[in-house]
């Protein structure tokens, strides 16, 4: 027979024990194989505002940055990660230029590749959904790993 007392401890370390510490931005997008930068041709420069050549870098302070286009004054805070069950990576991005936050969802392609499969505000307006621009239906491009 079990004792009660025991089992009324264990109970007790299970219920005050301390939280498991949840994975920074940095430490999700780095485990997902995020980081770095992205483009649809690497072998092309990047041209401003064409959105072609996408960068996930992690600062010395421990933050997650996306920048387009290598444009050092479009730089945006990824303030939140997580991977969803179908492995869709999801990003929350503060764009202060555009006094918006945006949620991002990005999946990996077999080629190793990676898409953008949705792109809300958080008023549910979405710039990209099921993986095609709202506003001329096209796919969004694949983004390759420049070395």
């Amino acid at each position: 027979m079990l004792h009660p007392r025991p089992l009324s401890a264990a109970v007790l370390l299970i219920c005050f024990a301390p939280p498991v510490a949840a994975e920074t931005a940095v430490e999700v997008a780095r485990d997902w194989g995020l980081l770095g930068t992205w483009a649809v041709d690497c072998a092309k420069p990047p041209r401003q505002g064409q959105g072609s050549t996408i960068s996930y870098e992690a600062t010395s302070e421990g933050h997650l940055i996306y920048r387009r286009d290598l444009d050092s004054s479009d730089n945006n805070e990824v303030t939140g990660a997580r991977i969803e069950p179908d492995h869709t990576l999801v990003l929350s991005i503060t764009m202060p230029r555009y006094r918006q936050t945006r949620e991002n969802g990005v999946t990996k392609e077999a080629d190793g590749s990676i898409r953008s499969v949705f792109n809300r505000g958080t008023d549910g307006s979405y710039t990209i959904r099921d993986g095609r621009f709202v506003a001329n239906g096209k796919p969004t491009p694949s983004l390759r790993k420049c070395e």
